[in-house]
């Protein structure tokens, strides 16, 4: 049986709380330090693909998370070119990938994830933020910035995109890109006294226009509407989550979109409206820090543009296989070996995620011409996230960009718990079998 480590999440954000959940359901103890006062909710809705409700499955959460969403049937996702008419629905089905998307506000899955962390046991200190790590000694120790220092066997940097952990071993990365996004959640009753916008609660529509794109996901069964409207130009500060954005400049931005679009966007309050820099990170060389006792995860290792609706999915996969790497370690001596696995087995996989996301960044917001009109022809007849040719095999290695037909099986059919297994199973053998 593998030992129990004592390890440090620095971070309480969503992948942060989830990592902690699936390590101290393995027997860890985890504790997450988290730098404000109180454990903070950013963003409106949220996507959970089929890949990743796996490992909500996996966690014994799935159930608890549909009722958080308030589930209420499947819902539909439309493409429409942002003069409105329709390129396509979704091809996501159930059936092929066994688990259905689900779209939820962030605070409601935050505060799914703390009761579950504290179920398992999990430690979580706010006010705590950490500058330092020290790697000298035999076990590394975390520096707060009041100078305590808290020793652990493992330390995990899941503290997000602009992440201090990542930059003590990368301190020359900027985050920078040419992409913003406004934000802003619309009460459900606001749109659904207009008839014009109230079916817009009954599914999420995505408009894909020149260098632009409005992404509409309605949430908590249909009290809210998430919109978010990515753009080019400078209207975002990288790192800077709690920007105003300029509802005007907004209007201003999307004014040759369609009716339906314009009226969405005169719902908006202008003190609910933000804008935040959009962000891909560089691959990094490596996820270990050199005492092989300090790693990345999520965001902080990868963090990759919004356009796949991957970005936390790819971070809860990463708990759940960390959580089985650290299964096969049979001391803290091979904990770097357990890192090192994790880092073998993740790293293609979310490169490639990020490849894609930079594809749709720039398939999704072609201008007006033939390009535009070949990606329409083609998606008419094979939709995004569509199962055609697959035969329900698991995909293990990737099999390039869309219009391959097995990208979406290889994107959402993904078990990582089970994928993991076999890949430990050629890298780094057991003697005995552990449990899931």
């Amino acid at each position: 049986m593998a030992p129990s480590f004592n390890i440090l999440i620095i971070g309480g954000g969503l992948s942060g709380l989830a990592a902690s959940v699936a390590l101290a359901q393995k027997g860890h103890r985890v504790t997450v330090l988290e730098s404000t006062a109180k454990l903070q909710t950013i963003g409106g809705g949220i996507s959970i693909p089929s890949n990743s409700m796996r490992v909500w499955d996996y966690l014994g959460l799935m159930d608890r998370l549909k009722a958080a969403a308030e589930v209420q049937g499947r819902r539909t996702l439309y493409f429409r070119r942002y003069t409105g008419e329709l390129i396509c629905m979704s091809g996501v089905k159930e059936q092929a990938w066994k688990y259905d998307t689900v779209a939820i506000h962030r605070a409601p899955l935050q505060q799914l994830l703390v009761e579950a962390a504290h179920e398992a046991g999990v430690v979580i200190q706010v006010n705590t933020r950490i500058v330092g790590i020290d790697e000298n000694g035999p076990s590394p120790v975390a520096i707060t910035k009041d100078g305590r220092r808290i020793e652990a066997d493992l330390i995990i940097g899941a503290d997000g995109a602009k992440s201090t952990i990542r930059n003590l071993m990368y301190p020359d990365i900027q985050l920078s890109s040419s992409i913003n996004c406004y934000r802003a959640v619309v009460p459900g009753s606001s749109i659904k006294s207009d008839p014009d916008l109230a079916p817009l609660l009954d599914f999420s529509t995505i408009w894909w226009g020149p260098e632009r794109s409005v992404v509409c996901m309605s949430v908590q069964n249909g009290t809210m509407l998430s919109v978010e409207c990515p753009h080019p130009g400078n209207t975002g500060t990288a790192g800077d989550w709690n920007k105003p954005g300029d509802i005007e400049l907004l209007k201003e931005t999307y004014s040759d979109f369609n009716p339906v679009v314009r009226k969405i966007l005169s719902k908006i309050e202008p003190e609910n409206l933000l804008v935040w820099k959009l962000n891909q990170l560089p691959e990094l060389e490596t996820w270990v820090f050199r005492s092989g006792r300090v790693v990345l995860l999520g965001d902080a290792a990868h963090a990759i543009m919004p356009y796949s609706g991957q970005g936390h999915a790819i971070a809860i996969e990463d708990s759940a296989c960390l959580a089985q790497c650290l299964s096969r370690a049979t001391s803290t001596l091979s904990i770097l070996d357990a890192l090192h696995a994790f880092e073998t087995i993740r790293k293609p996989r979310v490169t490639h995620m990020g490849e894609y996301s930079l594809f749709n960044a720039h398939a999704w917001q072609l201008p007006d011409g033939e390009e535009q009109r070949r990606r329409d022809e083609m998606l008419a007849k094979a939709p995004v996230f569509s199962a055609q040719n697959w035969d329900g095999s698991h995909i293990d290695e990737f099999p390039g960009l869309p219009p391959s037909p097995l990208y979406y099986p290889w994107m959402l059919g993904h078990d990582v718990v089970d994928y993991t297994k076999r890949k430990l199973d050629k890298i780094w053998p057991s003697n005995e079998t552990n449990g899931t």
